[in-house]
């Protein structure tokens, strides 16, 4: 073993499917090596939870974030209370955030998703802490805001072009490569996994969901996210403890500095 494990920068623990068994979660995280998990809040709900199980496991990072389509929760009182928890240090970055337009086709919608994202940023500059960010079918809106707003941070679960994450590296953001790279047919993911310089590249799982071969079909957790590791040593034709020393190395420099 290295001196580094593997590290999951995106996963859902506060989520009931993983919280419900969280002790065998964490128990295969050991099996596994896996030494650093960033987990994600999109409730105050969820939050609590991960200030209980940050109490339990050194190993977890929490983020907290309003997601783009849970409409219901974009209320005046939770951007306030979203204002208060993020100068807690014990989050150490705002989000899931962005654009979802899979999801959603009405414009006047699609300008409310904006007017969200916007806010969150807004926030996150305010108390200098990375945003993680959600873009799904909003390549272009995504990249816009990104560059009026002027941040820095992460973009979640990357899904778009080569040229386009050579794009959005130069506005400051860091790609986040999960399972979809490990599909037979994510032309893609493979892509970026090999053209992205080391020092922006993070791997995730976005758990419970997204799962990597070759687990597809399961119910995903931290513990997999080695899969994605080791695909992308493959693609890049690089040793396994190369690539946890930069993850860990691009982590530290996003989150814990």
């Amino acid at each position: 073993m290295g001196k580094y494990g593997w590290l999951d920068s995106h996963a859902h623990l506060s989520d009931d499917t993983l919280f419900d068994r969280i002790d065998e979660v964490l128990t295969n995280c050991d099996i596994n090596h896996v030494d650093r998990i960033l987990t994600i809040c999109l409730t105050f709900e969820e939050l609590g939870k991960a200030f209980m199980l940050q109490e339990k496991d050194a190993r977890i990072d929490i983020a907290m974030g309003l997601f783009p389509t849970d409409t219901h929760l974009h209320t005046e009182e939770n951007f306030k209370k979203l204002e208060e928890v993020a100068k807690d240090p014990r989050i150490v970055a705002i989000g899931e955030m962005g654009l979802d337009y899979y999801w959603e086709k009405d414009p006047i919608k699609k300008e409310a998703q904006k007017e969200v994202f916007k806010r969150q940023i807004e926030i996150a500059k305010k108390v200098n802490k990375p945003v993680l960010v959600h873009s799904r079918d909003a390549a272009k809106d995504t990249y816009d805001l990104l560059k009026e707003m002027n941040h820095y941070g992460v973009m979640h679960c990357y899904s778009y072009s080569v040229e386009y994450a050579r794009e959005i590296i130069k506005l400051g953001y860091t790609i986040s490569l999960a399972g979809p790279v490990t599909f037979k047919n994510a032309k893609e993911p493979k892509a970026v996994a090999k053209d992205v310089p080391l020092d922006k590249l993070l791997i995730e799982t976005d758990s419970p969901y997204l799962t990597p071969e070759p687990h597809r079909g399961e119910k995903n957790e931290p513990a997999y996210v080695k899969h994605v590791g080791e695909y992308i040593c493959e693609l890049r034709d690089m040793n396994q403890e190369e690539l946890q020393q930069a993850i860990h190395e691009n982590y530290n420099q996003l989150f814990l500095k």
